[in-house]
């Protein structure tokens, strides 16, 4: 499923970068926030339209038609699911972009004192998780 490898590409991008080395709880706590949406997306979100898909896909199963019409009326289904998990994607990746960014300028600026790069990767998860409450209702709008 195209969702979870991207939550898993997201996790093993930053994961590489914090965690695993220097278990900073501020970026654990943003990898729970991000785990969470991504749950809160799947239920909220995805589930309902993967529901109506199939609900469509249904109906195109009743058609009176020839073949090729009956297709393309299931691949017409699955388009709007497409867009929105397009859409959720390209922004989460946006997000992912930053978060690795902000990580990238510690390194940076901090590489050889350990204290300073890791109070630096912490004030980016603090400030990310703020930017991730505000990405939330954009995610969650069902305007796809």
């Amino acid at each position: 499923n195209k969702r979870h490898f991207h939550r898993r590409a997201f996790y093993d991008a930053h994961t590489q970068h914090s965690t695993r080395d220097m278990g900073i709880k501020a970026f654990e706590d943003l990898e729970a926030k991000v785990k969470s949406l991504m749950d809160e997306l799947d239920f909220k979100l995805f589930r309902p339209a993967q529901k109506s898909v199939l609900q469509c896909q249904v109906k195109c199963c009743d058609m009176r038609g020839p073949q090729q019409e009956m297709h393309a009326a299931l691949q017409q289904c699955g388009v709007p699911l497409e867009r929105m998990e397009a859409q959720v994607q390209g922004e989460l990746q946006q997000f992912q972009q930053r978060v690795a960014r902000c990580v990238q300028q510690c390194q940076d600026r901090h590489a050889p004192d350990e204290t300073g790069f890791d109070k630096c990767v912490s004030e980016c998860a603090v400030f990310y998780q703020k930017e991730l409450g505000q990405l939330r209702p954009k995610l969650l709008k069902p305007s796809y």
